[in-house]
């Protein structure tokens, strides 16, 4: 990093637990990372302390200094990561740090558009109410990316962000491309690569998860013949055991129902795994296919254009199939064809990994921003 930014600190304006979950991910993970690069960096919240928070890589205040120039401008700090997802809420706090002079970077876990994803028999009405309140978020949120230096974010979100009516070019001029932070211990190892598909989610979240897609999927691609193992991570709901259950016994062998794991243990199955599967109706910045891009995985996608432009995104770079519609047999087909790929030569997790890493590795990440 240059030494110029001898003090960077990160803030998240909402009261999580400072607990060892939270330095694994989001602003905790960049604020070690920036350690590392040799900065003085601590985080920043809001009170109350908790029992779990690791007081001594943490400041807590109260709500209101967040939006003072002057309480900011006494810390004495050289830059700043605000972890605000681009919350229009949250723009009097990146006033603040801009009036302090403090070097500002706004992390936008977006997908840069409203995503439009309403519950089955959603009426006309609010549909109509919604969209208003998007525009008016729209106008709110342009004035808090406005404080920015950089801003980070997917760049296929950017230029739909740049295209908004309130927004313009310079929102794209500031974005540098990391959806999130993704921690360095995510890497391909090098081992050997079997046609294995991961399928990693909140399994209990039926509207955004979807697992009865994940399931109608699976069904689909071993009627095609293929001999890939799939792995099944996360909340396993009696649905999934059910659906399990009824299965005949070659294919439970293949499809596996594994559970909750550490998010560190995930990093061996990633570099074993060719394939890494969303079914989600929506997401910003996924980062299950963030993590598994950094260990030489593909990624496996419906076809969503909004609601996961991050995750289509994720597909470039010779690194995933798009299914050619949002069905199970579509999706289906999809991996079928992925798996092929790998088969005949055409995906290189080496290259893989190389392309996506600088995108997604903290340290890479910021110390080529604070360079």
């Amino acid at each position: 990093m240059n030494p110029r930014y001898k003090k960077v600190y990160t803030c998240t304006p909402v009261a999580f637990h400072a607990n060892d979950w939270f330095f694994i991910r989001d602003s905790g993970l960049i604020s070690r990372a920036l350690r590392r690069l040799g900065a003085e960096s601590k985080v920043i919240m809001p009170l109350p302390y908790y029992d779990d928070d690791h007081r001594e890589e943490l400041i807590r205040t109260e709500y209101k200094n967040l939006e003072s120039a002057a309480w900011w401008k006494s810390l004495g700090i050289d830059g700043l990561v605000l972890y605000s997802w681009g919350a229009p809420r949250y723009r009097n706090i990146a006033k603040a740090i801009h009036q302090a002079g403090i070097r500002l970077v706004v992390h936008m876990d977006s997908s840069g558009d409203f995503v439009g994803v309403f519950p089955k028999g959603t009426s006309c009405l609010r549909k109509l109410l919604t969209w208003g309140c998007v525009k008016l978020q729209d106008i709110l949120r342009a004035r808090h990316l406005s404080y920015a230096d950089i801003i980070t974010m997917c760049p296929d979100a950017a230029k739909a962000v740049s295209r908004k009516l309130f927004y313009g070019r310079d929102i794209v001029d500031k974005c540098y491309p990391m959806p999130c932070p993704v921690n360095p211990h995510f890497a391909y190892d090098s081992s050997g690569k079997k046609p294995l598909i991961l399928c990693i989610g909140r399994w209990d979240d039926e509207f955004q998860k979807r697992p009865s897609m994940l399931m109608q999927t699976l069904e689909h691609l071993y009627t095609l013949g293929r001999q890939a193992e799939t792995r099944i991570y996360g909340v396993i709901t009696p649905a999934l055991r059910c659906w399990h259950t009824s299965l005949r016994p070659k294919l439970q062998h293949q499809i596996k129902l594994i559970g909750a794991i550490e998010n560190a243990e995930l990093a061996s199955e990633y570099c074993a795994a060719q394939i890494v599967l969303c079914t989600s109706s929506f997401e910003s910045s996924h980062i299950v296919s963030a993590e598994a891009l950094c260990c030489g995985c593909s990624i496996v996608t419906p076809n969503r254009p909004t609601p996961l432009r991050d995750v289509l995104w994720y597909t470039t770079k010779n690194s995933g199939t798009i299914s050619a519609e949002d069905t199970p047999e579509s999706l289906a087909e999809a991996i079928r064809h992925e798996l092929q790929l790998w088969e005949s030569g055409q995906r290189d997790p080496q290259a893989i990994a190389h392309a996506w890493q600088p995108h997604f590795h903290a340290d890479k990440v910021f110390n080529t921003i604070f360079s």
